[in-house]
């Protein structure tokens, strides 16, 4: 049975090492140090998903301080145990977790037609489709990445929202008004 644990910060450091490194490009990482930093602050957890005492995936969730909706800022399953279910598992684990707190989740994923991989893009859009998110027409530039969005909601109904507005209103609670300012853009399509 998979169990959902919040990671100290010695495991986030070897989390972030070893799978963050190997699941992301450069390009998509933010660094450790704002990581223990807003989690340190209580608005991001880091969680990762136990199967028989063995990590089997993770889940970083930025919390904001105001407002319903949280985002999946990392979400990855062990290369080993991919195409079993894990990952489907660990998103319902998840919305439970926050069922209290947020009305939806909002999902990053590489705008297929801008990705290097755009078929596992595809695939990456159509496993959170899947598990009941749906793709808004809002795509942003953040750090040097294009990104179309996704909602998936807690409940059992799709909140309403300006899902542009939510999104870029997130950035502007993470980052420091310079990084926003350099990396966070909505593409109008």
């Amino acid at each position: 049975m998979l169990t959902l644990r919040t990671l100290g910060d010695a495991q986030t450091r070897l989390l972030y090492a070893h799978q963050m490194r190997r699941d992301f490009p450069p390009s998509e990482l933010k660094s450790l140090s704002s990581i223990l930093v807003m989690r340190e602050r209580g608005e991001y957890d880091v969680l990762g998903a136990f199967e028989d005492g063995v990590m089997v995936g993770y889940a970083l969730v930025y919390r904001p301080a105001q407002g319903r909706i949280h985002l999946l800022d990392y979400f990855a399953v062990e290369p080993s145990v991919r195409g079993r279910g894990k990952g489907t598992a660990l998103l319902h684990l998840l919305l439970e977790h926050y069922r209290a707190s947020a009305d939806a989740v909002m999902i990053e994923c590489e705008r297929p037609k801008a990705a290097p991989d755009e078929a596992a893009a595809r695939k990456r859009i159509r496993f959170y489709t899947q598990a009941g998110a749906q793709l808004t027409p809002v795509r942003l530039w953040l750090f040097e990445v294009e990104y179309s969005i996704l909602v998936l909601p807690c409940g059992e109904e799709m909140p309403r929202g300006d899902w542009a507005g939510q999104m870029l209103g997130l950035y502007r609670q993470m980052l420091n008004p310079q990084e926003y300012a350099r990396n966070v853009r909505l593409i109008r399509a």
